[in-house]
């Protein structure tokens, strides 16, 4: 199919989408507005505010084209305290504790229960009698509200490990408030009953777990960094009389990097989440699996799940030293502990840590759980454990306290429309600014203007497809019913640039066995009529036929074909479905260049194409969110430039052959034969194709080390590096000039085994054609974990580097007790 993009035909278009019914956009369009629009498109591939949804949503209910239901009318619920002195604990002017002491004292045993016994879908139960509402502990905000059917749209922006690539804070921090703003006005138009949402920081610690995609990378300075400024921007003072937005739940508390064979219909049978005892060093412990935990409580986190995983023999459900030892007492953690879902179950059915759900809620209870998601409690507490009960549910509540759930309000909080396309403009830039450009020989990107462009793939039409998992859907019957997505297609088709764009229709699909069109015949994709061809690759994020995670390993065609990374299924291997392979192979011999577009979120091998000439660029975008198409036609025309970095090793392939996803170990043992795990212990000659902080960018930049680093009249331990960043030439780019500085630091050889290769220590974000910046470090930033996981400064001669594919020499000096030089 061919289809010319030009001027006239980007008007036709455009006219077209305003015209439609999905858009219901209120503009006031003339002829002279038109005119100029189709003017600034076919010059500069699109502003990509046109392409942002807006829904209306006042009205009746009303049946979507789909034939689904979506609810446009919703009743907020009542106040709990309509004034201050409708219940006892509705004074404002006393401490929060006090208030909270006073409720729970008035529940009964059997309401104590049920409040800390949640329920997936519906959450716990109101207590009339109290004024007390139904909550649901277990809402999602991984990259934006998962809240399916509604009008509008929650805003899907780029999977978690796709927006950690921008390596941008003040991204990080916008997109979190966006998020906290959209949970807010939802839970105050009735829409949903609860302001405490969930979001992983777990570390990628194997490249085929199935939830890589959910988290920030597979460092830990990282992902405490990114797990700090998500909670700071969903709990942004700025809810009614100043209270939080909405909370967050840092997930998966911790150590859980396994799916497994599937929990639920095979318990005993074969190792899965649900029963995995992680054994793991102290070392490991404190330096890769606990520190973005503390970054959450020092962030005044609401909120920690914990996994399904044993650690050491004891259930993360369970676990009183770390969660009360560790994270209250230690760290200050002041929020609620929520359990995956079915956990306590698992402390007796799977883990077999007891022999009965009593023993099961006991222990629980014991070890620092306030709500479980599941009823063994509610069903299996005994009364005996009412301080137990007592005590989870000051805590649980204490969460909504804060939120503002029992402060003075009016009968009814008039909530205004957010600005949708604000939003919908930061997952934009969120996608452009995470997107890693792996590969540009030639400097074959940016795509010239009036180019032939052949675009193949799996995933040119994704729609669910490049949002990644835990995404809210239009129609939760039918996730491709997604006007709020724009495909990598239909971006390309609103560039303009005089682009003729050939979308070459048929398989294979992503996980075909071969790259033939129709499979079992001999019909493949030929030869197109183009300059350039356009291969959108990748993996599925979700399994639309098969909600049930746990059931996937069993029953999925996806997770057994090995094309499906999601909660519940790993990946057996790096290597990209077969017919993804054929197809690039056949592309790469029609003579033509191939440019890779990668929709995954765990590492592939690109070994072969690395090192293939015909494939001359590869980039790789996560799941890039709604804005997929638009973010990537820009980004291959050069109106932006890739400024991403990656947050996770791609290895060879060979790689994962060499280590069980069970062992848990970090640091490599070369007389077993072992790796290691992360680029902070993997030997990158050996095993690494592109490693952790790599990425290219279409403007040459030039670093240099700054002989005489500012004063920043700090007391105490400091040690100050500083780095100048320039641009060289544009590279044929017109955007603003943008990159991200990655600081690692590399231990002496006098430290020891223990000690990593070298570790992310600071990273900033540059904009503009030169900066100057001041990396301030402190002792904490020389200290290294020993044996026993405590941490102690590590005299001797550091070398400070910068990331791939930096060649600027390290800088050396020597650390002492007192400071550094």
């Amino acid at each position: 199919v061919k289809v010319a993009i030009g001027g006239c035909a980007a008007l036709l278009a455009f006219s077209a989408y305003l015209a439609s019914p999905g858009a219901q956009r209120r503009l006031v369009v003339t002829k002279a507005i038109i005119e100029e629009v189709a003017m600034a498109r076919a010059g500069t591939c699109g502003d990509p505010s046109w392409f942002l949804p807006s829904e209306v949503c006042e009205g009746p209910d009303v049946t979507d084209s789909w034939g689904n239901r979506r609810r446009k009318t919703y009743t907020p619920p009542a106040a709990s305290c309509p004034n201050a002195t409708a219940y006892s604990w509705c004074d404002s002017s006393e401490d929060l504790s006090v208030r909270v002491d006073k409720l729970v004292a008035g529940m009964s045993f059997d309401e104590l229960a049920a409040q800390v016994s949640c329920d997936i879908f519906g959450g716990v139960p109101a207590i009339e009698r109290l004024g007390v509402n139904n909550y649901n502990y277990i809402r999602e905000n991984n990259h934006g509200l998962l809240w399916n059917d509604a009008c509008p749209i929650p805003t899907m922006f780029p999977q978690i490990i796709t927006m950690a690539a921008s390596f941008n804070r003040t991204l990080w921090k916008a997109a979190a408030e966006a998020s906290g703003i959209e949970t807010r006005y939802n839970f105050h138009t009735g829409k949903q009953n609860s302001l405490f949402t969930q979001t992983n920081f777990n570390i990628f610690l194997d490249p085929r777990w199935g939830r890589g995609q959910e988290v920030p990378g597979e460092d830990p300075f990282l992902n405490t960094v990114y797990a700090k400024t998500w909670t700071s921007g969903v709990q942004a003072p700025k809810g009614p009389g100043g209270a939080p937005l909405a909370g967050t739940s840092c997930k998966h508390f911790t150590a859980y990097s396994f799916e497994g064979a599937g929990g639920w219909p095979h318990p005993a049978r074969d190792s899965n989440r649900h029963n995995f005892n992680a054994v793991i060093a102290e070392v490991d412990l404190a330096d890769t699996h606990l520190p973005m935990y503390k970054g959450c409580a020092e962030a005044g986190a609401m909120g920690m799940m914990t996994s399904y995983n044993a650690i050491n023999g004891v259930p993360m459900a369970a676990n009183g030293p770390l969660t009360n030892g560790e994270a209250r007492k230690k760290w200050g953690f002041n929020g609620a502990v929520v359990t995956d879902c079915g956990a306590v179950e698992d402390i007796w059915l799977r883990h077999k840590y007891v022999s009965n759900a009593t023993e099961a809620a006991r222990v629980a209870l014991t070890g620092g759980t306030d709500i479980e998601c599941g009823k063994t409690i509610k069903t299996s507490a005994t009364q005996g454990m009412k301080p137990l009960l007592q005590n989870a549910v000051k805590n649980s509540f204490g969460v909504r306290f804060r939120l503002g759930d029992f402060d003075v309000q009016p009968e009814k909080i008039v909530t205004q429309m957010y600005d949708q396309g604000e939003h919908a403009k930061l997952a934009y830039e969120a996608a452009v600014q995470g997107a890693v450009l792996l590969k540009n020989d030639g400097k074959t990107l940016p795509l010239a203007k009036g180019i032939r462009l052949a675009v193949m793939g799996p995933l040119k039409h994704g729609t669910w497809e490049v949002l990644g998992s835990y995404s809210g859907y239009k129609n939760s019957a039918n996730w491709s019913d997604s006007p709020n997505v724009v495909t990598p297609v239909q971006g390309l088709q609103n560039c303009g640039l005089g682009l003729t764009l050939v979308v070459t229709e048929g398989g294979p699909y992503v996980c075909s066995p071969t790259d033939q069109v129709i499979p079992g015949t001999n019909h493949a994709v030929q030869k197109p009529e183009a300059d350039v061809v356009l291969i959108v690759a990748g993996l599925y994020c979700q399994d639309e036929q098969l909600q049930d995670v746990d059931m996937r390993p069993e029953e999925s065609g996806k997770c057994q074909s090995g094309c499906l990374e999601s909660e519940g299924c790993d990946r057996p291997g790096l290597s990209l479905p077969q017919g993804q392979r054929q197809l690039i192979d056949r592309a790469t011999a029609w003579g033509l260049p191939v440019v890779l577009v990668l929709i995954s979120g765990g590492p592939v091998d690109l070994a072969v194409y690395a090192g293939t000439p015909g494939v001359k660029s590869i980039m790789w975008m996560g799941y890039p969110g709604q804005a997929a198409g638009t973010a990537m036609a820009r980004l291959l025309f050069g109106i932006e430039s890739p400024t991403g970095r990656l947050t996770h090793t791609f290895y060879k392939g060979s790689y994962a052959d060499t280590l069980s996803m069970k062992d848990m170990n970090m640091r490599p043992d070369a007389a077993k034969g072992y790796p290691g795990r992360t680029y902070r212990f993997v030997d990158p000659a050996k095993w690494v194709v592109y490693p952790f902080g790599y990425g290219l960018s279409y403007h040459q930049w030039e670093y240099s080390w700054a002989d005489k680093p500012a004063s920043t009249k700090r007391s105490g331990w400091q040690c100050s590096l500083s780095v100048t960043a320039a641009v060289k030439n544009s590279g044929g780019c017109t955007s603003e000039p943008e990159t991200s500085v990655l600081l690692f630091l590399v231990p002496p050889s006098s430290a020891g085994p223990l000690a990593p290769r070298m570790a992310l220590r600071a990273f900033e974000r540059v904009r503009g054609p030169k900066a100057t910046l001041i990396f301030e470090l402190s002792e904490q930033d020389f200290q290294l974990a020993g044996a026993d996981g405590k941490f102690r400064l590590v005299p001797g001669t550091w070398r400070a580097e910068l990331a791939k594919p930096s060649t600027l020499a390290p800088r050396y000096f020597q650390v002492k007790a007192s400071g550094c030089q």
